[in-house]
């Protein structure tokens, strides 16, 4: 499936539009709009092909990077490297409306590979049993490692 830019689905709980795709870069790159609801997050996972960059539009966007945290403010931007285990995860209060771009291209297509239909309800829906099947199902070929959750006391 390739996304068109007026299209918007829903990838592991959040709406998803994509700006620039990969076959529109040569490659180089690609451009995804994520809006996500409050007090939700990302898997830790690392993207073994792509630089990722993350621009904080609007709300609030906690990047764990291994053993640092990082809080994006509206206008902050932060570049993830390859191999970079990390997390995003929204504030408590607040959707969160961001820009990632990876370069080169790819990731797009493995998000495009896991999508819902977006119904318009809002927030989505969590992501289901079958929903993270398929996420874990598709991004080896993709180059994306997703770790399991962290074991131990939460606090």
């Amino acid at each position: 499936m390739s996304l068109l830019p007026a299209d918007t689905v829903i990838f592991t709980g959040s709406r998803v539009r994509e700006l620039i795709a990969g076959r529109d870069t040569g490659g180089r790159f690609c451009m995804l709009e994520f809006t996500s609801p409050a007090g939700r997050g990302t898997p830790t996972h690392m993207h073994e092909r792509e630089t990722e960059s993350v621009h904080l539009l609007s709300g609030e966007l906690t990047v764990i990077v291994g053993e640092e945290t990082f809080h994006l403010s509206p206008g902050d931007s932060m570049v993830l490297q390859p191999s970079q285990p990390h997390r995003l995860v929204t504030g408590e209060s607040e959707d969160a409306r961001y820009i990632v771009v990876c370069a080169p291209a790819g990731f797009e297509d493995f998000v495009a590979s896991c999508v819902t239909d977006d119904d318009g309800a809002w927030p989505p829906a969590p992501p289901s049993t079958h929903d993270i099947d398929k996420l874990l199902g598709h991004a080896p070929r993709f180059g994306i490692t997703i770790f399991p959750p962290a074991k131990g006391p939460t606090a």
